[in-house]
């Protein structure tokens, strides 16, 4: 399994053959907010997906023209939650609407979505996805939870960031209740108000002697 970073939320995934987005934010000036760390590539620049997961409605995860685009010349399947589907604009026939709770088989690929704490989004979830014997979490936007205790992969990505989701220590605590070999930090940084050290995560949690910390650069990739 290969995990590459695109900056804030966003990673490209190649798994069991297939290559999977997760909220792909790729707009270097958004109108919301400054960004203070640039996406690493442009829409036009992804070539070849599978799938785009969307976790929520929210701009910095939602990018319907990133999404647009990328879906226009790869004709991926857009996993997301209806809220989150109703601002984009892909075919009909690549929308692919969830809910939490929902386990199924796309492409080779098996998808299970998951809740998220996270109350400022009207619909907020996580994807587990598996494909060639490889298992990754994405969480979302979420505080830590009790329903991290029935997590079982082999990676997981998660917020450190705060303001919103889990803080370094949040997520510290949640890695002490699931089972991951790795961990990757993501939401920090991008803007002012996640301003957090990256490392300091990466101390505490290998102290912990559980979970492998894996700390990627913008345009980062690691084989795991």
């Amino acid at each position: 399994m290969r995990v590459q970073f695109l900056g804030h939320s966003g990673f490209l995934v190649e798994m069991g053959g297939r290559i999977i987005l997760v909220d792909p934010w790729l707009d270097p000036k958004p109108r919301q907010t400054e960004r203070l760390i640039p996406p690493t590539c442009l829409p036009q620049d992804i070539k070849k997906c599978d799938l785009i997961l969307i976790t929520h409605e929210h701009f910095d995860h939602c990018d319907p023209y990133s999404v647009g685009v990328i879906q226009s010349h790869t004709l991926a399947q857009v996993v997301a939650p209806s809220d989150a589907l109703a601002l984009l604009d892909v075919p009909a026939r690549a929308r692919v609407p969830v809910e939490e709770g929902d386990v199924f088989n796309l492409m080779g690929v098996q998808v299970s979505v998951t809740p998220a704490k996270h109350p400022q989004s009207s619909y907020p979830v996580g994807f587990i996805v598996a494909a060639g014997g490889e298992t990754l979490y994405h969480t979302g936007d979420t505080y830590d939870s009790s329903g991290f205790s029935s997590v079982d992969v082999k990676t997981v990505l998660l917020p450190i960031g705060g303001t919103f989701t889990m803080d370094v220590l949040g997520a510290v605590s949640a890695l002490k209740k699931m089972r991951a070999k790795n961990a990757i930090p993501m939401h920090y940084n991008t803007f002012d108000r996640i301003r957090v050290n990256a490392e300091d995560f990466a101390t505490r949690v290998r102290n912990g002697g559980r979970t492998n910390p894996v700390v990627l650069k913008a345009g980062e990739s690691v084989s795991l």
